[in-house]
């Protein structure tokens, strides 16, 4: 009875411990299932940061690219002003020397014709001391008028050529601005796509994050579901070898039980004279030896 107690103990310790073992199988491997899913999509997210960071790399090297670019115009920029505001003063300066002269361009071929006639009349005529000295100062006098004529006119080609040259400078100006205006609009533009990217990476980076914390967490999980499993197991084999053992003691235990009662049938027969079986002979026999032995 007790074997048979213990035997039935045995079978429902071993179909917990099956249970159990199967159980923490099962969640072993979803687990591991899991784990795999999640190292899959961190996998995913680190390849797309990976393409991120590449492009930033690009950006930032095309924002440095555009930066530097727009510093040499600002510099030409600057180099133009300069230029401007003295092609500005000169100009100021002839519009100065004609507004001083206003009105002798006008009369440069008369005061040539006139010069021309006063200096006829003292190479042709007989004149008095005192006309040919007021002659020569007239004619001092127009060819300083003259002199001032010329430079007027002079003043006013320069001032022609100036006005070109500043016309021709306000244009390369505008094209300058409109260029810096443009680059400094791709600037923007970069650096809105460089803060887009930046957060896309902040956010891929917390997603990947959160991938690592939850196989870390799943590991552990999986970790100790193991230690679980290689503490049950060995109790498992174990119940399983009481089992079994329990099992081939009974069946011993009948077989020897069989063997006795075949055992004093041939006896019988042999104290009655009655004829004995092969069998018979040999469970006698064995027993005779196994007397014999222990003489």
């Amino acid at each position: 009875m007790q074997s048979v107690s213990n035997e039935e103990k045995l079978l429902q310790q071993i179909d917990e411990l099956r249970g159990q073992i199967k159980c923490l199988k099962e969640q072993r491997a979803e687990i591991a299932s899991r784990i795999r899913e999640l190292k899959a999509e961190r996998r995913e997210l680190i390849e797309k940061i990976k393409g991120y960071r590449s492009e930033l790399q690009k950006l930032r090297e095309t924002l440095n690219e555009l930066k530097e670019k727009r510093q040499n115009l600002i510099s030409q920029r600057r180099e133009l002003i300069k230029k401007i505001r003295q092609v500005k003063s000169e100009l100021f300066a002839k519009k100065s020397v004609l507004s001083n002269a206003r009105g002798a361009n006008v009369t440069i071929g008369k005061i040539k014709s006139r010069i021309d006639r006063l200096e006829w009349r003292i190479i042709t005529e007989s004149l008095p001391l005192e006309e040919e000295n007021r002659i020569i100062k007239e004619i001092a006098r127009l060819e300083a008028l003259l002199e001032k004529a010329l430079e007027a006119r002079r003043a006013y080609e320069e001032c022609k050529e100036l006005r070109a040259e500043l016309k021709s400078l306000m244009i390369e100006l505008n094209d300058i601005n409109k260029k810096i205006n443009d680059i400094s609009e791709k600037i923007n533009s970069v650096r809105n796509r460089i803060g887009a990217l930046k957060e896309d990476v902040s956010n891929l980076q917390q997603g990947i994050d959160e991938k690592s914390k939850e196989i870390m967490e799943d590991a552990q999980k999986l970790a100790e579901i193991t230690e679980q499993l290689n503490e049950i197991i060995p109790k498992y084999r174990e119940a399983q070898s009481k089992l079994r053992e329990i099992r081939l003691g009974r069946k011993k235990a009948v077989e020897e039980a069989i063997l006795s009662k075949k055992r004093e049938e041939a006896e019988r027969k042999l104290k009655e004279g009655k004829r004995l079986t092969f069998e018979d002979l040999k469970i006698l026999y064995g027993l005779n030896n196994k007397e014999s032995s222990n003489a």
